[in-house]
């Protein structure tokens, strides 16, 4: 059996470690690479100065056609680029970046406005928790200041207390307005004002969205002929038809490439109307407004103004400050009554605020997200219309070359709640965890089809070789090349789903396969040895075979060697080059074998007497064919003696029985017809002592060959 041992070990190691290599260095990209760039970005990192890369020729952006619907299926663009000529392709190329760049601002717009709505909500937590403590200390100084006598170590230890307090409302104070100055900051700019109201627009339709399957829900229990239903029915109808208005707003806005034409500030304002419309079919269902929605950066810059304005008026008076000691510490207790309830309430609305603007904050992650997967679209598209401008002769590298700095993510890991929803809106994106989602099933699904296939197929090859008497060493071959080939392109077209590109995976394999063949010359020595054996087929597995000096049968037969059965057990290994190389006998290549045995018959025997015998004794036995008939034959005249053979046919598969059970009847019969074999000649020489060795040598000449031996007798295996 081949089974595993089909391949050497050391060649299969070392070509999956290869292949493991080439894939934990090119990994997963966004987008598959051409092997151009690859080979560039290979040469950037070799040497010790960057390439300087020259900027495309100037192209105009408004000339390109392909710009026109942003989302236009990949399939549809590479077919619409294929008639452009090379100068064309160069204003599609500057097109598409003008609308990446856009992108990509958006992105970065959206990304300073949640940085800035973080500092504004751990500042407002901070000056939240600093209330917090103020209180606390204001507490616990009130209290010792009623237990405590004036001018004592208690009454002092109580004052200091309520120092602290006023640190920490100065702190709260301080903290408060830079908070406020924040989003002051955030509110002035236009563009991450912008950012903001975008997240509030997204917020708003997201909100509706519920809203309207929620409405859905409640009507089911409501009778289908009653009024309640209709008029349900109709609100229904009117938020359904709001919010794929403002979906067909907001496509028909991106589909204008440039933000600065009136084009564009048309399509802008009737976006707004339209969200708008959505805002009021949804309020119409839910009776009221929700935090959250469109105003809500103008709500909470509201409420940091009044909550400064409140703590801006907010004092903590000591003990010792007016009159004396005792009378001091009764007003301040009095007058600090009241400025706990307000640092109460004050921490309470900050808190509260807090968590809204946490709300819209979270809201601008998933339109950051959101405009990260319109970002790979457009990168998807604009490496298509790269690889054909390099098909027809242009230079792509300063394109990509911007691609690749601008698709390196940085993700704010403190930010906790933010990540948890960038991951979350990743996978629900359609270029984020939908795609993978979608490419890794298509990986799966490649491979176990290739799996099946190949299969499928080396069952059927196997059965047709069997047919044409192939040998059955061929056959497992040809079967373990076809499943594991299978396999291997199996899975190299599965990683095309995954988006990686063969190109560069290729190239590393076959420069290693190059250093491969001189590394292990010999395996590949025995390697062909074992393909020239499946192919002229020598021998196959269970023959019995001599090969040099070897005698035993095919225990098994693998691209590397061959493993030799002897009979006393013995497993020999023959690498295949020595194999194809020697001598090589079959014994058992045809359906029957001859039995013979030599004699050494004297001159005083009768020797036609003794032919008459043997061929009696040939012929007796049951297994001993027929055609052709038992014989003998004489041979040689050696000395005094006279060698004779006889022999017989047998079938192959019984030739070993036959052969004993013969040598058996022959040692029988010669003892009762008198019959004796010539003993072999013995020369024993004495020399002198005078020998220059002065030594006794014994000089015996003994003939080797047994007085009764058959020929196919089994010898030692070396």
């Amino acid at each position: 059996m081949i089974n595993n041992k089909m391949l050497p070990k050391r060649v299969s190691a070392i070509f999956f470690i290869g292949v493991v290599s080439c894939f934990a260095l090119w990994g997963m990209p966004a987008r598959s690479q051409p092997a151009d760039e690859a080979t560039a970005s290979e040469e950037a990192t070799a040497s010790p100065k960057a390439e300087k890369i020259e900027p495309p020729p100037k192209a105009d952006p408004k000339a390109a056609v392909t710009t026109k619907d942003p989302e236009i299926p990949v399939e549809e663009l590479q077919l619409l680029v294929k008639p452009l000529t090379l100068d064309e392709l160069q204003n599609e190329a500057a097109a598409w970046q003008l609308l990446l760049q856009q992108k990509v601002k958006e992105i970065s717009d959206a990304e300073i406005a949640i940085k800035r709505q973080n500092r504004s909500i751990n500042k407002q937590q901070e000056v939240a928790g600093s209330l917090d403590e103020a209180k606390k200390a204001l507490e616990e100084s009130e209290k010792a200041l009623k237990s405590a006598a004036p001018d004592s170590a208690e009454y002092k230890e109580a004052t200091k207390k309520a120092e602290e307090a006023k640190d920490k409302l100065k702190k709260a104070q301080e903290g408060l307005k830079e908070a406020t100055k924040t989003k002051k900051e955030l509110k002035q700019d236009d563009t991450l004002n912008n950012a903001l109201k975008k997240a509030e627009k997204t917020g708003e339709v997201d909100l509706a969205k519920q809203t309207l399957d929620k409405a859905k829900q409640e009507r089911e229990k409501i009778a289908p002929d009653s009024p309640a239903y209709t008029a349900a029915t109709e609100k229904i109808d009117a938020l359904d038809k709001a919010i794929k208005a403002d979906e067909d707003a907001e496509k028909a806005q991106k589909a204008i490439a440039d933000p600065k034409s009136p084009e564009y500030q048309e399509a802008t304002k009737k976006l707004e109307e339209a969200t708008a419309q959505v805002k009021k079919a949804r309020e119409a269902i839910s009776g009221a407004s929700t935090t959250g929605g469109t105003g809500a950066a103008e709500k909470s810059a509201q409420k940091l103004d009044e909550a400064t304005s409140t703590l801006e008026n907010t004092t903590i008076k000591t003990g010792g400050e007016t009159g004396t000691a005792g009378s001091s510490a009764a007003a301040n207790s009095q007058a600090n009554q009241d400025k706990k309830g307000q640092l109460a309430k004050t921490s309470d609305k900050l808190q509260a605020n807090a968590k809204d603007e946490s709300a819209l904050k979270n809201q601008l992650v998933v339109n950051a997200t959101n405009l990260q997967s319109g970002r790979t679209a457009v990168v998807d598209r604009f490496n298509m219309i790269l690889e054909e401008l390099d098909r027809k002769g242009g230079d792509s590298k300063y394109y990509r070359k911007y691609i690749e700095a601008i698709t390196k993510a940085e993700i704010d890991v403190k930010d906790t709640e933010g990540l948890g929803v960038r991951v979350l809106s990743w996978f629900k994106s359609d270029q984020g965890g939908l795609r993978w989602a979608s490419n890794i099933g298509k990986f799966v699904g490649i491979v176990l089809a290739s799996v099946i296939v190949s299969q499928i197929l080396g069952f059927v090859i196997s059965k047709l070789l069997k047919l044409s008497k192939t040998s059955k060493l061929m056959r497992q071959f040809i079967v373990v090349v076809i499943n594991r080939g299978g396999l291997v392109v199996g899975v190299l077209l599965a990683l095309t789903a995954l988006e990686v590109s063969l190109a560069p995976v290729l190239t590393v394999l076959g420069g290693a396969s190059f250093i491969f063949a001189f590394a292990l010359q010999s395996n590949l020595g025995n390697f062909a040895s074992g393909l020239m054996l499946m192919v002229y087929k020598p021998f196959d597995v269970g023959d019995e075979v001599k090969i040099g000096s070897l005698w035993g049968w095919v225990d098994s037969i693998s691209l590397a060697n061959t493993k030799i059965k002897g009979f006393g057990g013995q497993l020999f290994t023959v690498p295949n080059n020595a194999v194809w190389s020697d001598t090589i006998e079959n014994l058992t290549t045809s359906e029957t074998r001859k039995v013979k045995f030599s004699f050494r018959i004297s001159f005083d025997q009768d020797v036609t007497n003794i032919e008459k015998v043997l061929v009696d004794i040939f012929k007796s036995h049951p297994k001993i064919l027929e055609d052709p008939a038992p014989s003998t034959f004489v041979f040689d005249l050696e000395d005094e003696y006279i060698n004779l053979i006889a022999s017989g046919w047998a079938k192959t598969d019984e030739f070993w029985k036959v052969s004993a059970d013969i040598l058996r009847t022959i040692q029988t019969r010669f003892e009762q017809e008198g019959i004796k074999l010539g003993a072999p000649a013995q020369d024993i020489r004495i020399l002198p002592e005078s020998d220059e060795n002065n030594s006794l040598t014994l000089d015996r000449e003994f003939a080797q060959k047994q007085l009764l031996q058959p020929e196919t007798a089994k010898p030692a295996i070396k």
